[in-house]
């Protein structure tokens, strides 16, 4: 009898022997770890989480810290694990090191930086990033001296973003304040001249001569506008609507020649809009050219059929046929 208990035993042991193997092999055992995590002033973080990954097996455990920085894992087999601390607000911070998978383990602190420690600039751009979204909001509703103001904050803050002379620019056209819009964009075109001398294709560039082009216009300073728009052009041929503009420009300057130069090239720019060709019709009809004018009319007829203009152009066509 007593025999059969000392087997039993043994057949136990070496049953609780095997499975515990058997689990360490996936790091898995009676391990157990627990740590702290504070920050630079030894000041316990609560809510960060901690994540134990083996470095030899598939296994991944998640864990938070209490109200005292505290943390801990159970049922850890023998291995290399790696835990990582994240909190929003922090830098990410990573520890590695052997655990044992019979015994406690030694205990593990882990100190966190906030992200304003480790760049003291991160709150400065927040702040800049906070005003610009406001401005933004301001600027689409129309209030564009509280948007202004905003955006100079935002300058004030971040000097390195001469970019941001754009909105201020764009403020201060729709205050009517031209010269000093124009002398905004001027400061931003000199910067980016001076970045990259070679401005062919630099859309950027394009859009600021463009937009002190339409800053003219609104002056009804339209020699300077065509002067501004047409050097848009020459730097980067995709906007449609800039040719088409420097085309009105022209039209109604009366350099009829002109303009059809440049209603043409709004339509190979974007030969699937309208508009272009009901107007390149009314100036070879300045010019005299019926034959083209009754060509562009009837393009912009099948473009666009339902047009509230589409009545008056066919009755054109008809006196002119």
């Amino acid at each position: 009898m007593k025999r059969q208990i000392v087997l039993s035993i043994i057949v136990l042991a070496l049953s609780f022997s095997v499975s515990y193997m058997l689990l360490s092999q996936e790091g898995r055992g009676l391990g157990r770890l627990k740590g702290f995590v504070y920050d630079i002033e030894k000041n316990p973080i609560e809510g960060v989480t901690l994540t134990l990954e083996y470095m030899g097996f598939d296994r991944k455990l998640t864990t938070t810290s209490n109200k005292k920085g505290n943390w801990k894992f159970g049922t850890l087999g023998k291995g290399v694990v790696r835990v990582t601390a994240e909190k929003e607000g922090f830098r990410n911070e990573t520890i590695q090191f052997d655990v044992s998978g019979v015994m406690k383990n030694p205990v593990q602190y882990i100190t966190m930086r906030r992200l304003t420690e480790v760049d003291p600039n991160l709150k400065k751009n927040k702040l800049s990033k906070d005003k610009f979204s406001q401005a933004k909001v301001l600027f689409e509703e129309r209030k564009f001296n509280e948007a202004l103001v905003l955006f100079q904050k935002c300058f004030e803050l971040q000097p390195k973003m001469y970019k941001l002379g754009i909105n201020i620019a764009n403020c201060l056209v729709e205050l009517k304040e031209y010269d000093r819009a124009r002398e905004e964009f001027q400061k931003v075109l000199d910067k980016m001249t001076e970045e990259n001398p070679e401005i062919k294709g630099n859309t950027d560039v394009a859009k600021l001569y463009a937009s002190i082009g339409d800053s003219y216009m609104r002056e009804d300073n339209l020699e300077e506008a065509e002067k501004y728009f047409k050097k848009s052009i020459e730097i980067d041929l995709t906007d449609h609507a800039l040719a088409y503009n420097v085309a009105e420009i022209l039209f109604v300057a009366g350099k009829t020649d002109e303009a059809i130069k440049y209603y043409n090239i709004a339509i190979k720019i974007k030969p699937g809009w309208p508009k272009s060709y009901k107007q390149v019709g009314y100036a070879y009809l300045n010019k005299g050219d019926t034959k083209k004018a009754i060509e562009m009319f009837k393009k912009f007829l099948e473009l666009d059929p339902d047009s509230p203009e589409a009545f008056e152009i066919k009755e054109v066509i008809k006196t002119l046929q």
